[in-house]
């Protein structure tokens, strides 16, 4: 477990980062919390495992600091006539900020990755639209907001950084003065634990002056719940699926489900296999959840996959494939046989074969000037393989940079968040206007979800989207595999086991097709 502390020296300029280790016999053993005192100055501060992280600045004769309450986000904005940019005032809480900027109708007019200072900062904007909507993303959190160019556009736009004013500080939990730092103070650092029937401690003392790594000793600790499980095999038929893993040292026993679910979970004693008796399809995966255990409590949980053999391809599922004359047509779901294909269940394909990336590469085409998505049934093609731009991630710089698009094959969504937000949404399938009716385009989807896939190279992932846009297109390209159209989750049906949140958090970015 490693935890960064890092300390501005705001005098020199310097920064001094802390770093914390626990060496120990188990990976099930973890840090609960790192007590730190400054025994010269009389404060302390904590910090929680295993996010924690600290700023605060090394004193040199300044008595007034204030603390901040402000939040990670946009906070304010004003035209500057002086050098007739748009001024961006933001609070950030992440060294690591991307700032973009786009015009009225979505379009991307620059953007940038930016080292910040932890606290207020300020970006100008030059070339800046008549009417823009500017976002600030630090990889885990987004925000957006709505800015006027009073003056005529006659340059390019670019974002410059135009520095920090560094002034987070954390309270003291043993006084009411802020937590301070003067370079060579003398620190105690306590880590703090839980095994199986206790808590126990480890404390270092010193007085650093620059960047130090302080290591913790919890090796001959006993009595910890046990490893979770790794190494498995798989046999698969059609018939049934069996997993078989090494045992956990210091296990007692496992248990297994279909749902990730500890309590209602089947216990197989010390057996080191489980097997999956329902009725398989061909060309499809599926997954059970595993945990070991003993007296001192439960391992992390882990999923085990396995797929059924893979159908071959049909005739005319090559032919779609393979035809390179002409652009792929996309699916109308208000005609026929396009509808019944839409609302098929599409199947798991074989990775090992080269077609699939072909395929991708034209499903790409497709829709990349219209869409930000698409999946194979969309073109005709009941199987698992799905196109999306991933607006989490950027390919170049500035006026060139871009949200890369990437394919995906047997892709599963494995976990939604507990929170869903109603946004705005749409489908190249779903044309809009004309002679066919006018479909609401809005959809409940989850702020977050864990997806698996197979990328073009046949490597297996497991990631966690934590970007709301990114996640909403995984959620409908996914559907579609799924047979389920955006028109479909504009009802949620289980409202009372989630928190909704109302409203459109991506304003500016181009609607979901």
């Amino acid at each position: 477990m490693l935890v960064t502390l890092p300390i501005l020296a705001s005098a020199q300029r310097a920064r001094i980062s802390f770093s914390f280790v626990m060496e120990q016999s188990g990976s099930q053993l973890s840090t609960d919390s790192i007590f730190v005192e400054n025994l010269s100055a009389n404060c302390d501060t904590m910090l929680y495992a295993p996010t924690a992280s600290l700023s605060i600045t090394i004193l040199t004769g300044i008595d007034d600091i204030k603390e901040s309450g402000h939040q990670f986000g946009i906070e304010s904005w004003n035209y500057d006539s002086s050098d007739k940019a748009v001024s961006i005032m933001a609070f950030t809480t992440t060294e690591k900020v991307k700032l973009s900027v786009f015009d009225i109708s979505g379009r991307q007019c620059c953007n940038g990755d930016f080292s910040v200072g932890y606290g207020q900062n300020v970006f100008k904007v030059y070339g800046c639209p008549r009417n823009a909507v500017v976002t600030l993303s630090n990889g885990t959190q987004e925000t957006s907001v709505s800015v006027v160019n009073p003056e005529d556009v006659s340059s390019q736009c670019r974002i410059q950084y135009a520095g920090s004013s560094a002034n987070v500080y954390t309270k003291s939990l043993l006084t009411s003065d802020k937590f301070v730092f003067h370079s060579g103070d003398q620190l105690r650092f306590t880590m703090y634990s839980t095994t199986c029937n206790e808590v126990i401690t480890r404390e270092i003392v010193d007085n650093p002056t620059q960047n130090s790594q302080y290591t913790f000793d919890f090796t001959n600790v006993e009595n910890i719940r046990p490893d979770l499980i790794v190494a498995y095999d798989s046999v698969c038929n059609m018939d049934s699926i069996r997993w078989t893993w090494q045992p956990v040292n210091g296990a007692e026993g496992y248990r297994y489900n279909t749902v990730n679910d500890y309590e209602t979970s089947i216990d197989l004693g010390t057996i080191c296999s489980a097997k999956y008796e329902q009725p398989l399809d061909s060309s499809s995966t599926y997954r059970i959840y595993v945990w070991a255990y003993n007296s001192c409590g439960v391992s992390d949980v882990n999923r085990l996959y396995a797929s059924t053999p893979a159908r071959e391809l049909t005739d005319e599922e090559y032919a779609i494939a393979t035809t390179e004359d002409e652009t792929l047509r996309i699916l109308n779901i208000f005609e026929q046989p396009d509808s019944a294909i839409l609302r098929t269940q599409s199947i798991n394909v074989d990775i090992t074969d080269t077609i699939w990336n072909y395929l991708a590469g034209r499903m790409y085409e497709a829709a990349r000037r219209t869409g930000v998505g698409i999946a194979a049934p969309q073109v005709g093609i009941n199987r698992k393989v799905v196109c999306l731009q991933r607006w989490d991630k950027s390919e170049g710089t500035g006026v060139f940079a871009s949200h890369p698009w990437e394919f995906y094959f047997n892709p599963q969504i494995v976990e939604y968040s507990d929170s869903v937000v109603r946004r705005n949404d749409g489908c190249l399938s779903v044309p809009d206007g004309g002679d066919y009716p006018t479909i609401g385009g809005y959809s409940y989807r989850a702020t977050w979800v864990r997806v698996t896939y197979y990328d073009t190279d046949g490597v297996f992932h497991e990631e966690k989207i934590n970007h709301q846009y990114t996640a909403h297109i995984f959620q409908h390209e996914i559907d579609h595999l799924n047979a389920v159209m955006f028109f479909d989750r504009q009802v949620e049906e289980n409202a009372f086991k989630f928190t909704i949140i109302e409203g459109d958090s991506y304003e500016g970015l181009p609607e979901i097709r």
